[in-house]
């Protein structure tokens, strides 16, 4: 949502380093919620891309809402701070902005 991330590759080479069974199921998971749709890169025959749908980019301000908690009760960097203050004031123009890339 936040980091323009779309294939599994990407995914799986984030910094949470996230099992590929775990990943795997998890995207499947998204999936089947209708949080997320498969589509086939234009660029790239091979690959899949993952695409938020209406009602995962409905999630933002909730997982907005988690990352301020979490920099209020987590020890964190000053630019976890700084990121979690920024998406804090423009939930609702990134929400906007998100929702007519949908269109």
């Amino acid at each position: 949502m936040f980091n323009k991330k779309r294939t599994y590759l990407e995914f799986l080479n984030s910094e949470e380093k996230v099992a590929t069974n775990i990943l795997a199921s998890r995207l499947n998971m998204l999936q089947k919620e209708g949080i997320v749709i498969r589509k086939k890169d234009p660029n790239h025959k091979q690959k899949i891309l993952y695409e938020l749908t209406e009602k995962g980019i409905d999630l933002l301000p909730i997982i907005i809402e988690i990352g301020c908690w979490g920099v209020k009760y987590k020890p964190v960097s000053a630019k976890q701070k700084l990121r979690a203050k920024e998406l804090k004031s423009s939930g609702e123009k990134l929400l906007k902005e998100m929702k007519l890339h949908l269109l």
